[in-house]
């Protein structure tokens, strides 16, 4: 649960700082991106708590998975939803959260079923910076 939110989170705060969209108690346009920097886009709450539940939700034996899901995944709507009624994340902003805190969720259970072998997560230097890389052998 700790690597999904902490690689959700951090996802989704690159993601804000590109996007810099304003919140709907800031303006009443939907549009407004890259104008005075805003940090709407994507929530980050709802990407945390998406990834948090998707991990409760399906992880573990079959015997109770649907209260798991509906706990699991019930912890990011109401969360989404909270966001939405306190005026705080426009409706893209708390559906591209939950997205990114499912795929993200996702990502770090099924990284744990392979053998380091298979695949690997780099930080590569480059002129100006640094990228990450992540490689897969297909087979």
């Amino acid at each position: 649960m700790l690597e999904a939110a902490g690689l959700s989170s951090v996802t989704a705060y690159a993601l804000k700082y590109a996007g810099g969209r304003e919140r709907p108690d800031q303006t009443s346009d939907p549009n407004q991106w890259r104008k005075s920097g805003g940090n709407s886009f994507p929530s980050v709450h709802a990407t945390a708590a998406f990834a948090v539940g998707t991990v409760l939700a399906e992880s573990g034996n079959d015997e109770y998975r649907w209260v798991r899901r509906f706990l699991g995944y019930g912890l990011g709507a109401a969360t989404s939803y909270e966001r939405l009624k306190h005026n705080a994340h426009w409706l893209s902003d708390t559906v591209a959260g939950a997205a990114l805190g499912i795929a993200s969720a996702h990502f770090a259970m099924n990284s744990r079923e392979r053998t380091d072998q298979e695949t690997s997560l780099r930080l590569v230097p480059v002129e100006r910076g640094a990228m990450l890389t992540y490689n897969v052998s297909l087979r």
